[in-house]
């Protein structure tokens, strides 16, 4: 693998801090190719596993037809798809390692660029529906909440 582009250390504590304006401020002016290579290195692997690590912070839950599972699966070219399983009640979200909390009732599938830009409300998963850039089997309901049970404004909304 060649490395990645190189971005600034600004750049990338901005990436890294899990605050929705950092976050959007730091994509602004970036090409999908810089990042999506970017994200294939491992700073990329870094951050987007803090991603997943800090989504417990940023559950605010909400009525849950008992525990669910929700998998996601991140594909970065040309490195290894990361895929983590929420485990997901009315006002916990446990993140784990895929197949050991058995059967996921939905699972999203996306490219890292489009879950980065998801996960910052930079852009409705909708949109990455409509798009052809996020793809969900299972639970469609589950997963049409999402961005609400993580307190996920519509993109440009402050949060």
């Amino acid at each position: 693998m060649t490395a990645g582009p190189t971005f600034s250390p600004e750049r990338v504590a901005a990436l890294r801090s899990g605050e929705l304006s950092e976050v959007r401020a730091a994509l602004a002016g970036l090409s999908r190719e810089d990042l999506a290579a970017w994200l294939a290195t491992p700073d990329g692997e870094d951050v987007l596993r803090t991603v997943f690590e800090r989504m417990p912070e940023r559950y605010t839950g909400g009525p849950m037809d008992g525990t669910q599972t929700a998998r996601w699966e991140v594909e970065r070219l040309p490195a290894s798809t990361l895929a983590y399983d929420l485990v997901l009640t009315e006002d916990t979200c446990d993140v784990r390692e895929t197949g050991i909390s058995g059967a996921p009732a939905v699972t999203l599938a996306l490219d890292a660029v489009s879950f980065v830009e998801m996960a910052s409300a930079a852009v409705q998963g909708m949109d990455l529906l409509l798009k052809g850039r996020l793809h969900i089997r299972g639970d469609v309901n589950l997963a049409i909440r999402m961005e609400s049970l993580f307190g996920l404004a519509e993109p440009g909304e402050p949060l």
